[in-house]
């Protein structure tokens, strides 16, 4: 599965393949296929829309993962206030670092898209990169 391929995968709530996958499915696919690393967990029964369930598998899993730069193949956890409201990965295109995203839970409906990083970081009060 490549980056395009990728692009392709229609944006579903709650999705975790390349069927349909929600923001959290998206960056799980993009970890393994283009950066080779393991399986995330699927954590199938945490909705998107749910902020805190969001926010506690994220705090859950952070304990196996190390805070890093934005830097290809790191996890963007985007946070406003205490709460995890999205989450996306760094990727390299053209020699510049992108953000892979599809739609944040709530948000608008656009699939999936590359965003510059700094576009990306504006949009939350913070965002934390974590990499294994």
């Amino acid at each position: 599965m490549t980056l395009d391929d990728l692009l392709a995968v229609p944006y579903e709530p709650d999705g975790r393949s390349a069927h349909g996958a929600d923001c959290y499915g998206l960056t799980r696919l993009a970890r393994v296929y283009l950066f080779g690393k393991p399986w995330m967990p699927c954590h199938g029964a945490v909705e998107g829309i749910d902020k805190k369930a969001l926010t506690q598998a994220v705090q859950a899993e952070a304990v196996n993962y190390r805070v890093a730069a934005a830097y290809p193949g790191a996890i963007a956890t985007a946070w406003r206030a205490k709460l995890c409201t999205h989450i996306a990965i760094v990727v390299e295109v053209d020699g510049r670092r992108m953000i892979l995203e599809t739609n944040e839970p709530g948000g608008e409906d656009h699939g999936p898209r590359l965003v510059p990083v700094r576009a990306f970081e504006h949009r939350f009060l913070k965002v934390v990169y974590y990499d294994d």
